[in-house]
């Protein structure tokens, strides 16, 4: 679905859409795209069944912008490449700048949908750092602030699959051309449906890397204990309350492993968690499966979550249960649990006209690991600004500390690496103000011959720093496994 040549003007034998359709998309374009008021057009359809993840992996293009995100207990998946337009911004005013960038193509895009849908139109798809400045070294192109409009994205809700194709308006001399060229794109798409591959198969290369699981066991540990311990020394002296501490670990990668493959690992064993791609033309990808909603949005209400305080699973399912009494009754989980709850009503409180959430907080089981769970439910005030609330939710006490800003400056002293899009939010809005943002943890920057995988814990004062040891080698582990070691 790239836009390569100018597309060839003769009516194709069989259209990929009805005659009505058609007709009414022929009408538009003529009525509207030669306007003076638009540069930018979205083109909206509804399309045969197809798992975006196949079509993804059919036409991967490693010089290429390409995006996937899924939740499959929501049955919800998103699937883009061929980047169209990028909105990158930094500084401390990097929400702001993407917010108003993203307004003012909204003002210069005009959309045409088959269908009347929440997830048609222009979509804009990416993410932020966890700090607001450049990153070194491996995150290098991965901007503070990063948006990107796709030229061709594929959704599936759990009622159809919708398409949407969006263009430069400039780029074509007549309406016809556009016409064609929206027609062609369609074709592509319906080949790819109905090919021989079925839907979901996706095309595998089946490689693993030939080595054991690498020994994560050890791997920094003395400096990990030593953080930990500098940093309930600041909480003893009332620096802050908590503090999230995170460590990386790079690891041989063998390129041969598509992320698409790493991707539809993930989403089998995490299937209540948000699995996310971003994959920039120098071959870097940015992936993981978050379980942390940061919000998701549409018509003015806004859900959000508190997700702190771990626990391992059990083997059984009597040791299961009893692990998950000592998380629900652990004081160190509870306190740091409610660090989060009290941060995230604080920073929300002013734009918001109600907040409502259970006074208990529940239990949310991974395959590997299991967390005190509160979801939070707000109904925003009129006009607010979508990614100004996302900046204020970032980052919550479950990545970051509280109070946020104390704790702030002892991430980058008691770290030895740059979180770069580490634990910052991910995830897409579109132009009709529905989207949802994650928050990029249990993920992984893969390189050209490397991996580099994070996780971190909470700090609090009664912390053990062997046990939150622990606790992040569990963390690491599902990314690593992902990346098929025999």
């Amino acid at each position: 679905m790239s836009d390569q040549s100018s597309p060839d003007i003769k009516e194709p034998s069989v259209l990929p859409i009805s005659e009505q359709i058609a007709d009414k998309l022929k009408a538009f374009i003529n009525e509207h795209c030669q306007s003076e008021s638009y540069q930018y057009a979205a083109f909206s359809f509804v399309v045969d069944a197809i798992d975006p993840l196949a079509y993804l992996e059919m036409h991967w293009k490693k010089d290429s912008y390409q995006y996937y995100w899924e939740k499959p207990s929501d049955e919800f998946a998103i699937a883009a490449g061929d980047e169209l337009l990028d909105i990158s911004t930094s500084g401390t005013n990097r929400f702001a700048d993407a917010q108003t960038k993203v307004s003012a193509l909204k003002k210069t895009t005009i959309e045409f949908s088959a269908v009347s849908h929440p997830y048609s139109g222009m979509t804009f798809l990416g993410g932020f750092s966890f700090f607001d400045k450049p990153a070194n070294g491996f995150w290098s192109s991965f901007s503070p602030a990063s948006l990107s409009v796709p030229k061709w994205l594929i959704i599936k809700d759990s009622k159809f699959n919708l398409a949407t194709i969006t263009v430069n308006l400039h780029s074509f001399e007549t309406p016809d051309l556009l016409y064609h060229y929206i027609i062609k794109q369609l074709i592509k798409l319906s080949d790819t449906i109905h090919s021989d591959v079925q839907p979901g198969s996706g095309i595998h290369n089946n490689s693993k890397i030939n080595a054991s699981l690498p020994d994560i066991s050890n791997t920094g540990y003395d400096h990990w204990i030593s953080s930990v311990e500098q940093a309930k020394k600041q909480i003893i002296q009332n620096t802050f309350d908590k503090i999230v501490l995170a460590r990386h670990i790079s690891i041989p990668y063998n390129s041969a492993i598509a992320p698409t493959q790493i991707i539809n690992t993930l989403r089998q064993q995490y299937s209540n968690c948000y699995n996310f791609l971003v994959h920039h033309p120098n071959e870097n990808t940015f992936l993981g499966s978050t379980p942390e909603r940061l919000g998701s949005f549409r018509n003015r209400l806004f859900l959000t979550e508190a997700l702190a305080g771990s626990m391992k699973r059990g083997r059984t399912a009597t040791e299961d249960s009893m692990l998950e009494k000592n998380l629900s009754s652990s004081r160190k989980n509870r306190n740091e649990h409610n660090f989060v709850i009290k941060a995230i009503e604080e920073r929300i409180a002013p734009y918001a006209e109600s907040i409502n959430r259970s006074h208990q907080p529940e239990i949310k089981k991974l395959s590997n690991v299991q967390h005190l769970y509160t979801p939070i439910r707000i109904r925003l005030k009129p006009d607010t600004d979508i990614l100004e609330v996302i900046e204020q939710l970032h980052p919550t006490p479950a990545v970051g500390g509280y109070p946020w800003q104390k704790a702030k400056p002892f991430i980058t002293e008691l770290e030895d690496f740059d979180r770069g899009w580490y634990a910052g939010p991910v995830g897409w809005l579109n132009s009709k103000g529905t989207g949802e943002f994650a928050v990029a943890i249990r993920s992984g920057l893969l390189n050209e011959n490397e991996a580099h995988f994070f996780a971190g814990c909470g700090i609090v004062a009664d912390s053990d720093p062997a046990a939150e040891w622990e606790e992040t080698n569990l963390k690491l582990k599902p990314m690593l496994s992902a990346l098929q070691y025999d």
